[in-house]
């Protein structure tokens, strides 16, 4: 496995769950993101696609009819079990996404926090958006949430130099996804001591070697695509 990055098949996601949970704390430290999905998501049945260690799952599965969150990291869903307030609200299950074991058109809105573009294999991705699709009700949502271009975060991780940013969101345009929101927001890390060793575990010593502070800025992006 890959420690230098998450993509999909990354150490740090499966193996290195003390960093990633640090990872995904700090990400987004405002809670923008939150502060949107809480709009989108009350008494919905709501599938977090990609849940990881339920980063959302408290605040969701509080405002939700019903929460569903999938993951293939079984050690990711451990942590995520930890965060569940209402057990009758909420279902968890390990599986890759290429196999929803939910039934057609069960699901109100289904999201995902940077999870298709981790998903190298196109094929493979193909596939997962047609089984969201799937289990997605007429007249339901997806919910995108990425990366977008321009900021600290995408400079840090050398993604300034290349396209692959910008290719993954134009890939996401060309399956009929339109841009519901873009706003600036940022990582808090308790020190930078820490963020440094996190990125350390995450992306490798180089990308960590280019952090000087505990806060990272990042530019988000949210595509929304209705059934």
């Amino acid at each position: 496995m890959d420690t230098k990055n998450l993509s999909e098949k990354s150490k740090a996601y499966y193996g290195e769950n003390y960093y990633y949970e640090l990872f995904s704390s700090a990400e987004d430290y405002p809670k923008k993101i939150l502060s949107e999905l809480k709009s989108e998501v009350k008494n919905k049945v709501v599938l977090d696609a990609g849940c990881g260690s339920g980063k959302f799952l408290p605040v969701v599965s509080k405002l939700a009819k019903y929460y569903y969150g999938i993951d293939a990291s079984s050690s990711q869903l451990v942590l995520a079990t930890n965060k569940i307030i209402n057990k009758e609200k909420v279902t968890l299950i390990c599986s890759d996404l290429c196999n929803i074991s939910l039934e057609d058109s069960s699901i109100d809105i289904i999201y995902l926090s940077w999870v298709l573009g981790t998903i190298l294999d196109l094929n493979k991705r193909e596939e997962v958006l047609k089984q969201l699709l799937r289990v997605l009700k007429p007249g339901g949502k997806i919910l995108l949430i990425e990366n977008n271009i321009g900021n600290e975060f995408e400079e840090i991780r050398g993604r300034n130099k290349d396209s692959r940013t910008t290719d993954y969101n134009n890939w996401v345009l060309s399956k009929n996804f339109k841009v519901l929101k873009e706003f600036t927001t940022y990582f808090k890390f308790t020190t930078a001591t820490e963020a440094k060793k996190v990125f350390d575990v995450i992306y490798g010593s180089d990308v960590a070697s280019k952090l000087n502070s505990q806060n990272i800025n990042q530019n988000i992006i949210i595509f929304e695509l209705y059934k």
